[in-house]
């Protein structure tokens, strides 16, 4: 639906991937570890948990709230309906007024304005994207995007699982391999 009301509002759409998101969510909770032997010298010392780590439970959720500050100082408000949908009033440069949007999938970003590359880097500020992530997007959610002209003329987004299907059939073909018999193997 975001990518229709682009192509129907001639907005801009960039995308940009957020590098090692839940560190750079400060945590609220308390929590600590005993160092590995892998801290050498500081082996067996106490150590007080300040980011969110992958695999902690609750570092999903301070990183999402981490996330919700950066939305709502940029001026962005979440979507009654979807939290993860970011709406801002705007007028473009020829006084047409629209909303910006801003999609949030864990650490993807997507955002549509008629401006867009300026509102990512607005969030680069806030969170450090993988520079080959940032500009025209390829795939989100495991679908391939294109911006291509249809054949009346009019310029639109397509989407296409066919990489996301594709890799389905490669990983479940290499569990079977992995995980049956030869004689229950498929043809």
């Amino acid at each position: 639906i975001a990518l229709t009301i682009a192509a129907l509002n001639d907005l801009q759409v960039k995308a940009g991937d957020v590098m090692n998101a839940y560190v750079t969510a400060p945590y609220s909770e308390a929590i600590w570890c005993i160092l590995g032997p892998e801290f050498g010298a500081d082996a067996g010392k106490k150590a007080i948990i300040v980011r969110a780590l992958y695999g902690l439970k609750s570092s999903g959720v301070a990183f999402h709230s981490h996330l919700a500050d950066c939305m709502q100082a940029i001026g962005y408000v979440p979507c009654k309906a979807y939290h993860d949908l970011w709406m801002k009033p705007e007028t473009d440069p020829d006084g047409d007024e629209y909303y910006s949007y801003i999609l949030c999938y864990v650490d993807d970003v997507l955002v549509i304005h008629h401006d867009a590359m300026t509102t990512l880097m607005k969030i680069n500020k806030y969170f450090k994207l993988k520079p080959s992530s940032i500009g025209d997007p390829d795939i989100y959610l495991g679908a391939k995007l294109k911006y291509t002209q249809a054949d009346n003329g009019v310029w639109c987004w397509t989407l296409s699982p066919s990489k996301y299907v594709q890799e389905v059939c490669k990983n479940s073909d290499a569990f079977l391999k992995n995980n049956f018999d030869s004689k229950y193997s498929l043809p």
